[in-house]
């Protein structure tokens, strides 16, 4: 029969700094955290039979926060209450030890399937899903809880016109559409290359309009998918990914007709359609080497200054052929590239003339 998990009360507390309260750990604990092996511990706390935390809190927001945050750190506990009106001596504490499991991952699952999400803090069920997700990617960090943009309701009803069940792209997404009034504060059109099925082109009308329109938007695409990839991309995509077709865009972006300009081919055969045009955003997001490079080559010597240009794959391993034409393209101009947290790079043209 295999190891239990054991429910051990707390003893010994006392103030240590501010709301922080210590303890000796229970000796059954074994070791906790370390500077060498920060997250070592796995011990629960509880409060009169809630679970508090998160665990692994640092001890300066433990003292300045508390709302019960806690440490495992070496042989003892620093902890806070929950209820800031309340000192920890006037609550009951419960360790909860839980046996070592070979398999790290069933461990942290089958820990997290025996917590009563309801009875959590928003703070501590994100913690918990934190926790679960880097049991399966161990090499990717979550972004810090509380961030407002998820609670923009105008903005995500935006997105889930054109998907429901999808959301790994909302965080570009809502980039996208901040970065918008910065360039329509400039004079000129805008553009995308690499349509899919409009849902950039939706934020991009929408700003237009928004902006008291006089502008258009251009939209360029096979409509047939991706082009052939080269060695430089990866392995990733296939010719024909990310197909749509025309028709589907044109109805997801029937109200803004009266602002969308279709120039249906491949890049970049249709891009003498608005040679004689200037632009103050231009969004490329094609996933490959070649389209990209096509598209920076002939659109960076028309944008105004001021001008933005959005690439959306930069900053994704999927898409290095992306990268590397942003990179190559740059290397020797004056603009930086800003490679955000979402995957997106983009530049903000110097000067208006830009023509080689």
């Amino acid at each position: 029969m295999g190891v239990t998990a054991r429910l051990v009360a707390l003893d010994g507390l006392a103030p240590e700094s501010g709301l922080c309260w210590t303890c000796p750990a229970p000796a059954i604990c074994g070791p906790g955290d370390s500077v060498a092996e920060p997250q070592r511990s796995t011990l629960r706390l509880f409060e009169d039979g809630r679970e508090i935390g998160p665990a692994h809190s640092h001890h300066d927001e433990i003292r300045n926060l508390g709302c019960g945050r806690f440490s495992h750190w070496g042989t003892r506990l620093y902890l806070s209450t929950f209820a800031p009106a309340l000192n920890p001596d006037q609550c009951r504490y419960v360790a909860l030890i839980e046996p070592v499991e070979s398999d790290e991952r069933r461990a942290i699952l089958a820990a997290a399937a025996a917590v009563d999400a309801d009875a959590l803090s928003p703070e501590l069920r994100y913690a918990w899903g934190e926790r679960v997700f880097g049991a399966f990617a161990p090499d990717v960090r979550l972004a810090e809880f509380g961030r407002s943009f998820f609670r923009d309701s105008g903005f995500i009803a935006d997105y889930e016109r054109f998907d429901r069940q999808n959301y790994r792209s909302l965080d570009r997404k809502f980039a996208l559409a901040e970065l918008l009034p910065l360039a329509l504060r400039r004079p000129g059109d805008l553009c995308e290359c690499g349509v899919f099925r409009g849902a950039s082109a939706f934020l991009t009308a929408k700003a237009i309009r928004r902006a008291g329109g006089g502008r258009r938007l251009h939209l360029f695409d096979s409509f047939a998918g991706l082009s052939a990839p080269q060695d430089s991309d990866g392995n990733y995509w296939q010719t024909g990914s990310m197909a749509c077709s025309r028709a589907e865009v044109a109805a997801n972006l029937a109200e803004f007709d009266d602002l969308i300009d279709f120039h249906e081919g491949w890049i970049p055969d249709r891009f003498g359609d608005v040679a004689g045009t200037r632009f103050c955003f231009v969004h490329i997001d094609v996933d490959l080497l070649q389209p990209t490079r096509d598209a920076l080559g002939f659109f960076y010597p028309r944008m105004v200054g001021g001008g933005l240009i959005v690439c959306d794959d930069y900053g994704f391993e999927t898409c290095p052929g992306a990268r590397q034409a942003m990179d190559e393209f740059f290397a020797d101009r004056p603009e930086p590239i800003v490679h955000l947290p979402t995957g997106q790079g983009f530049v903000v043209v110097e000067s208006g003339d830009t023509a080689r």
